[in-house]
């Protein structure tokens, strides 16, 4: 009897989860499967795909942060050295314009700074970047985790984790807002019926 009440409770569990992710795999069938060629109309698909790892991250203050406590946000990441050049300054400008452009759904948005080094953050950027998660992170495992171009390094791509915590697309440098922001906004429009109820407070 015991064994049958927990498989009518690992049956219901698994009708649960297939019916609350259902929206962002509709979305990704949408828009990659359903395109010509079954391919982004800009940016780079990451197959196979890859969930957010166990990384070595803290906040400013020196407070670890484990980033898959934030599954059901949609993710815009980028890294850089606390330096941030002009190429690091234009990505936190576009993430925070896709952010402004998602309108009511801004909530369902998360800009991640993953910070390179151990620098003190250049001042400049602290006003303009303010709402951006600024993670210190080790590159090492940043590398065993995150693709990009062939022969490029970390800095100036744009990457985007679904609300499941998988690694979802890559915008290479230098990245083109507009048709990087038409692919955004499509993603959430076909993704309107995820909205978990309990969203992890941003810091």
């Amino acid at each position: 009897m015991n064994t049958q009440v927990a498989r009518r409770k690992r049956r219901t569990l698994g009708l649960i989860f297939a019916v609350s992710a259902a929206p962002v795999v509709l979305a990704a069938l949408l828009f990659f499967v359903v395109h010509p060629h079954g391919r982004p109309a800009y940016g780079e698909l990451i197959e196979p795909q890859r969930p957010v790892p166990a990384l070595t991250l803290s906040d400013l203050r020196g407070q670890p942060v484990d980033l898959r406590r934030y599954d059901g946000y949609w993710l815009m990441v980028m890294a850089a050295p606390a330096a941030c050049d002009a190429t690091c300054q234009q990505l936190l400008f576009d993430m925070r314009q896709f952010r402004l452009a998602s309108g009511e759904d801004q909530y369902r948005v998360a800009r991640v700074w993953l910070v390179l080094d151990d620098a003190p953050i250049n001042p400049g950027v602290l006003a303009p970047a303010a709402g951006t998660m600024m993670l210190r992170a080790n590159p090492a495992q940043l590398r065993a985790w995150l693709p990009t171009a062939p022969g490029a390094g970390l800095e100036g791509t744009l990457w985007l984790v679904d609300p499941l915590g998988h690694l979802m697309l890559r915008f290479d440098a230098p990245v083109r807002p507009l048709p990087a922001l038409g692919v955004f906004k499509k993603l959430l429009y076909n993704s309107a019926g995820w909205k978990p109820r309990h969203l992890e407070p941003l810091r």
